[in-house]
């Protein structure tokens, strides 16, 4: 049996060496540690998802909120009808 690159006999050898340095009292708080530190991890992982999906979906507004369309300014000498505002707020001169 393999786990990716190491073999049972590889795995129980690093264990054993762990065992022996850390020794058996603080090993299960390091393993509490551990799972704290993965269980953030992922929760921020999600909150930095749900954020994205949040910045790419467009905000629907209603048409209350929308904003109006300016009104069309003449400068001198020109006349500015309804009929010559164009789609994009601006005139064009008659």
């Amino acid at each position: 049996m393999r786990i990716g690159p190491f073999g049972v006999w590889e795995i129980l050898i690093i264990l054993i060496v762990v065992l022996l340095i850390f020794g058996p009292r603080r090993l299960p708080e390091m393993a509490k540690g551990l799972g704290q530190s993965v269980r953030e991890f992922r929760k921020e992982m999600r909150s930095f998802k749900d954020d994205m999906e949040a910045d790419d979906r467009p905000a629907a507004r209603p048409p209350s909120e929308r904003p109006a369309k300016p009104a069309p300014v003449a400068t001198e000498g020109e006349r500015v009808d309804e009929a010559d505002v164009r789609d994009d707020g601006d005139t064009k001169p008659v």
